[in-house]
């Protein structure tokens, strides 16, 4: 609650950048959201596989995580009429010892705590070139995490400076977009920066290189109407990275690899009934590094229900929006690099994590 009523002071005490006169600079939304996630797997004794519904029970429970997010968008009128966009995320995790019947971590039940940061920021405009109008981003992405004990994460940083355009387009209400970019990354410890291999992967420790990304994107409604509403989403990144320097494992230079992360996803809503709704998600996500072998895929439906309603300020619309969510249906199945061996040493085989949350997201549009 402390957290809900300082985002709510904060809101309130950027009225007046929101108010203010147009040529000077002038905030156009900010929110924050804040987030529990418990994990379930099924950890029954030896024979514990990770398939099938854990159910709520105190011996099954997995990663526990409190995610909290902050961002926001300016009009930066006294820079060029340049928009910054910005986003804090940060990760408190706590991960139980999946061997609870071995000691892998030193002494059963282990729990190993770290936290994670994600944050980006960025400055964009729009530019025309002949009928097309394109947003250039150039922006900074910075990754980190610590903490102890072996499931904590991958230690250590990462950072991406990135520059390039995206293209959109509507057709009859469905979106689709094109983004590409060019990346100058550097990495350390057990950040990846979307590359194959991670900075201890490397004889120093850390590397650098360059890359490109590009990203294709559909979405749209399929039906919105008195029975509620359906949404779809279909996303194909491709992240290109080409790291200099020299593998531990061979002592040869590290070939250049393309990460690839196909998403499709669809979501049910039901009409709203005095600001309650319910929802049903289906998603499945399929990723693979071209330099090695193996792949992941994971398929997931979730269930969830919240509240949201808008309350008019003199600045704009403040959303509230809580929401409680359940991952019923959950098939991982990894391969190859992204097998690791927590149930298994064979090269490829399917894992199950159900997985609780609930959250509040608060967010102000300015008028």
């Amino acid at each position: 609650m402390k957290k809900v009523l300082g985002v709510l002071a904060l809101v309130l005490s950027v009225s007046s950048l929101a108010l203010a006169d147009q040529d000077q600079d002038t905030l156009k939304e900010i929110h924050f959201s804040t987030e529990f996630r418990q994990g379930y797997t099924d950890k029954k004794a030896n024979t514990g596989n990770g398939l099938g519904i854990a159910g709520f029970k105190g011996e099954n429970k997995d990663r526990a995580r409190w995610r909290n997010i902050f961002g926001g968008d300016l009009h930066l009128v006294d820079e060029g009429n340049l928009g910054l966009r910005f986003e804090f995320q940060n990760d408190q995790d706590r991960y139980k010892n999946d061997f609870d019947y071995e000691t892998k971590t030193g002494t059963k039940g282990t729990i190993d705590k770290y936290q994670t940061w994600e944050n980006d920021i960025a400055l964009y405009r729009d530019i025309t070139l002949g009928s097309w109008t394109s947003k250039w981003d150039l922006g900074w992405t910075y990754k980190s995490t610590s903490g102890r004990g072996r499931y904590s994460g991958h230690r250590g940083t990462s950072n991406e400076i990135y520059v390039g355009p995206t293209f959109a387009i509507n057709f009859f209400g469905q979106e689709f977009s094109a983004k590409t970019q060019a990346v100058y990354f550097d990495q350390s410890g057990g950040k990846s920066a979307d590359n194959v291999w991670e900075g201890n992967d490397f004889q120093k420790g850390k590397v650098s290189g360059w890359g490109l990304n590009v990203a294709l994107e559909n979405g749209g409604k399929i039906f919105d109407n008195g029975i509620g509403s359906l949404d779809y989403n279909v996303g194909l990144t491709h992240k290109l990275r080409d790291a200099k320097g020299k593998l531990v494992a061979t002592g040869k230079d590290a070939k250049s690899n393309v990460y690839l992360d196909y998403v499709v996803e669809t979501t049910y809503k039901t009409p709203s009934f005095g600001g309650f709704y319910g929802l049903i998600n289906a998603e499945n996500e399929w990723e693979k590094h071209t330099s090695r072998h193996g792949f992941s895929n994971n398929f997931s439906v979730w269930t969830g229900i919240g509240y949201k309603t808008g309350i008019d300020l003199p600045v704009g619309t403040l959303t509230l929006n809580p929401m409680v969510k359940y991952r019923v249906v959950n098939k991982e199945t990894v391969k190859g690099y992204a097998n690791d061996g927590r149930y298994t040493s064979s090269d490829k085989y399917t894992r199950e994590y159900n997985e609780l949350r609930a959250g509040l997201k608060v967010g102000l549009e300015v008028k």
